[in-house]
């Protein structure tokens, strides 16, 4: 699935790096969140405070709403760095840094 990432709120100085689109690598259980996480690798990486992401974690922040449906959703978006070597199953979404909410619609 390709997704098209714009900005929407809580970090106006990652706005300027957005907007961004990928492909959708896998959805990642996670340990201590019951979001349905989507790992995006984004077309292009984003540079932000002096280090390279190669990834966005990506989960719905609006209740009965998902990621991949035909309306956009808001979104958590959080920083995968390009040195980190996968994201697996039962990974902490602690481990990332959530730098904004984007709102992430289906492109095809």
């Amino acid at each position: 699935m390709r997704l098209h990432i714009e900005y929407f709120d809580q970090n106006e100085t990652f706005a300027g790096l957005l907007p961004r689109e990928g492909i959708v690598e896998g959805t990642p259980s996670c340990a201590d969140s019951s979001h349905i996480w989507h790992l995006l690798r984004l077309d292009n990486p984003v540079f932000y405070e002096s280090t390279e992401y190669s990834h966005f974690l990506l989960a719905s922040r609006w209740e009965g709403h998902h990621i991949g449906e035909p309306e956009p959703t808001s979104v958590f978006i959080l920083l995968v760095p390009s040195s980190f070597e996968q994201v697996a199953d039962g990974f902490s979404h602690k481990q990332f840094l959530h730098v904004a909410w984007g709102m992430a619609s289906v492109r095809t």
